[in-house]
């Protein structure tokens, strides 16, 4: 990226992952708060002493000499060089003028350790972190925290922290995965210890904190440059840039680098806006879930998850669909790993009859030639498991194997010498006692270890499913992209949403709104009279349904403003009485405007199409049940906006039924599948168009109509901005529309 950057300023993506790689592979480090004292400032200068690390070290201390045997400088302005790191240790207040000296004297990064800042929920502690994020932006002296504990370069040596919990007489083994956390213990207690115990190793570690400046995205950014790096594994608490993380995402789906995310907050989304359906459906979880999904970020549940399922990523090779050999010694054991490859939705298809045969010509009535394979004393055979085990990975119907197992050496050297080869993926899970014979040498190997049965399912479908994502969506960049509309649809568009006054647009404008980017409505029209609406439903053509105009009614149907299935022109006459009678009687001080004169459609399957906006990424398509059950129903998919016509269709099998009703079902015609999957995509891309204005969008209910009709919007509501508060659209977002 040149020029300016996301935050806007003068350091764009290069300067910041320079700024990055003199923290993570440093020359030269000052120190600022070094001292013999017990805390932070001495553990930090411990731990750099402690190992390999082989830069230039500057303790700053006015009040010393020398630290643990170091010469000491009074003021960063003393060092006789500029640093590639400052890492300071300060008071709260003390740092940010110090990150300002720090730039003054030519230093290229910062690592801010000390405390005290928004973490503590105070104006004071706010403002200070402003300030820090704002400084290291405009001066180029990029910053990792504060409230940090550093980070690690793990081959290199460089444990740049002031964490307690580094073992140096037995330290961690590098490894290809990066390991991001905005908690500083989780990464260096928890994290630390669990892979050591199970020798998983890692290239970096870096605990990112409040993030101030930097975030847990650019930090995966430089990553994915390094080619050691095979997949980046982090906990993340909150996105501070939604879209930046969603780019870096997309960036390491297409570098092969997957993101396998521990998302700590499940909870629902505050309060919403309650005049649209789709935003009361949608929470920040539902969203988080949608960009995973898109992206193709791995999302696990804890931590044994997110270090087994990293480790996995790192080892196991593509599969190339999702059978499943499950594989043991026990049939107790591998019926219950059947059972979970079946939960996970994996299949766990019969062996051919070819290999079927060839199994029992070694194992003869004992045990089980079948899948669930079940060994028995075969599987502790030095002679006979490894034969076992590589008719099993010439199985045509088996694209990878999980063995659950007791273990022991035999079993493992046969399986290390098996992965070697290059052909389907082995995932073992250990089921016997951790200080068992053959688990260190699995451990190590290019295998990858489970320790529960079920969490190696997950693993695998986890596997399958990345892979998978990233052949389509890899796929879907040479999907022609629409083009966006010309000037003069877009500055009517404009008139329309100009026209909401503070209120929700009228169903009538929204669908105006719609069908400028090709979403159909059903035949109506706007009458300000009972005379205009009796001649508009002669032009139609009876049965009409009448529908109140007004911007002060979000729903009509709670008002009494909707009337259905009118035969003639008296009852159009009396249902136009009823319908005012009663919006008035509901709402003394909504404006009535008119009223709609529609086309009946009886012969569709009603869902709803939405858009709501989230505070983080932006708006979110949502596909759901459709009617006045939407809300009860919530039987929904989302994905972000735009979304590809295969997304769409992805969206489409995520609801329950949905599938089936649409291909048609006791003697209902087949569904305009097509034309949904059309207006799902042309209402995306108007979510993007006008993000800065949208703050929902509802079609509810879309009528898609038998195959080859359409689809139309039967009714529609856009919720915009008020006046004075839309910023202007974003124009990198609405590039997107025909990248």
């Amino acid at each position: 990226m040149n020029g300016k950057d996301k935050h806007g300023d003068i350091h764009g993506d290069e300067a910041m992952l320079r700024s990055i790689h003199a923290m993570l592979q440093p020359a030269s480090i000052a120190i600022v708060g070094a001292t013999e004292r017990v805390g932070y400032g001495s553990r930090f200068v411990n731990n750099l002493l402690k190992t390999r690390n082989k830069a230039r070290l500057y303790p700053v201390n006015p009040n010393r000499d020398e630290v643990f045997g170091l010469k000491c400088y009074r003021s960063v302005r003393d060092l006789p060089e500029p640093v590639d790191l400052a890492a300071i240790i300060l008071a709260a207040g003390d740092v940010v003028g110090t990150v300002r000296e720090c730039a003054d004297v030519g230093a290229r990064a910062a690592l801010v350790v000390s405390a005290g800042f928004a973490e503590m929920g105070t104006e004071e502690g706010r403002t200070w972190q402003r300030e820090l994020g704002a400084l290291a932006r405009a001066t180029g002296v990029r910053v990792c925290g504060p409230n940090c504990l550093g980070f690690a370069n793990v081959p290199a040596g460089n444990w740049i922290t002031s964490s307690p919990r580094i073992d140096f007489d037995t330290p961690i083994r590098a490894g290809g995965i990066g390991l991001i956390s905005q908690s500083g213990a989780t990464c260096y207690s928890s994290l630390l210890a669990m892979a050591h115990d199970r020798r998983i190793g890692f290239k970096y570690l870096v605990a990112t904190g409040n993030e101030a400046d930097l975030e847990s995205s650019d930090f995966m950014r430089y990553m994915l440059r390094d080619p050691d790096v095979k997949v980046i594994a982090a906990v993340i608490e909150g996105f501070k840039d939604g879209a930046n993380f969603a780019r870096t995402a997309e960036m390491a789906l297409r570098a092969g680098k997957p993101i396998v995310v521990l998302k700590i907050g499940r909870s629902e989304a505050g309060s919403r806006g309650a005049s649209s359906h789709t935003a009361a459906m949608t929470g920040s979880d539902t969203v988080h879930d949608a960009l995973f999904t898109q992206k193709g970020v791995v999302r696990v549940d804890d931590y044994d998850e997110l270090l087994e399922t990293a480790a996995m990523f790192e080892k196991a090779r593509p599969p190339l669909g999702n059978r499943v050999g499950a594989v043991s010694e026990s049939g107790g054991m591998g019926s219950f790993l059947a059972d979970k490859c079946g939960e996970a939705g994996l299949q766990v298809p019969p062996l051919s009859e070819g290999t079927r045969k060839k199994l029992v010509s070694i194992m003869g009535e004992r045990g089980s030639a079948a899948n669930p394979t079940d060994l028995t004393l075969f599987g502790l055979s030095a002679t006979d498991f490894p034969r076992i085990l590589n008719y099993l990975l010439d199985e045509e119907r088996q694209d990878l194997i999980i063995m659950s197992s007791i273990g022991g050496d035999v079993q493992a050297k046969a399986i290390v010498d098996a992965a070697a080869d290059p052909g389907k993926p082995i995932l073992f899970a250990w089921a016997g006692s951790t200080q068992r014979a053959g688990l260190e040498m699995l451990q190590t190997s290019n295998v990858a270890v489970f320790y529960q049965p079920g969490k190696a399912a997950k693993a695998a479908k986890r596997l399958y499913d990345y892979h998978q994502t990233r052949r389509l969506v890899l796929a879907d960049e040479n999907e022609s992209r629409p083009s966006p509309p010309t000037d003069e649809r877009a500055a009517a568009l404009g008139a329309i949403l100009r026209r909401a006054e503070g209120y929700p647009l009228t169903e009538h404008d929204s669908k105006l709104a719609l069908s400028m980017f090709g979403v159909a409505s059903v035949n109506e029209v706007f009458c300000r009279n009972v005379k205009d609406a009796e001649r508009a439903a002669e032009r139609i053509g009876y049965p009409v349904a009448l529908k109140v105009v007004s911007r002060q009614l979000s729903h009509k149907t709670e008002a009494g403003g909707l009337r259905l299935g009118i035969t003639d022109a008296r009852g159009l006459a009396a249902a136009y009485e009823d319908i005012v009678a009663s919006v008035r009687n509901y709402e003394p001080a909504a404006r009535i405007d008119g009223v709609l004169v529609q086309q009946m459609v009886s012969a569709g399957i009603e869902l709803i199409v939405g858009v709501s906006r989230d505070a983080q990424f932006g708006p979110v398509l949502m596909l759901g049940i459709g009617g006045i059950l939407a809300e009860a129903l919530v039987s929904a998919s989302w994905r972000l906006c735009p979304v590809t016509s295969r997304e769409a269709r992805d969206m489409i099998g995520e609801i329950a039924a949905l599938p089936k009703m649409l291909a048609g079902f006791r003697g209902r015609p087949a569904a305009d599948v097509d034309a949904l999957v059309d207006t799902m995509v042309n209402v995306s891309r108007l979510a993007v168009w006008e993000r800065d204005r949208i703050v929902s969008l509802d079609i509810n209910p879309l009528a898609v109509l038998p195959k080859g009709q359409g689809a139309v919007a039967l009714d529609a509501l856009i919720v915009v901005e008020p006046v004075g508060v839309a910023a202007a659209p974003a124009k990198a977002q609405r590039a997107g529309l025909s990248a």
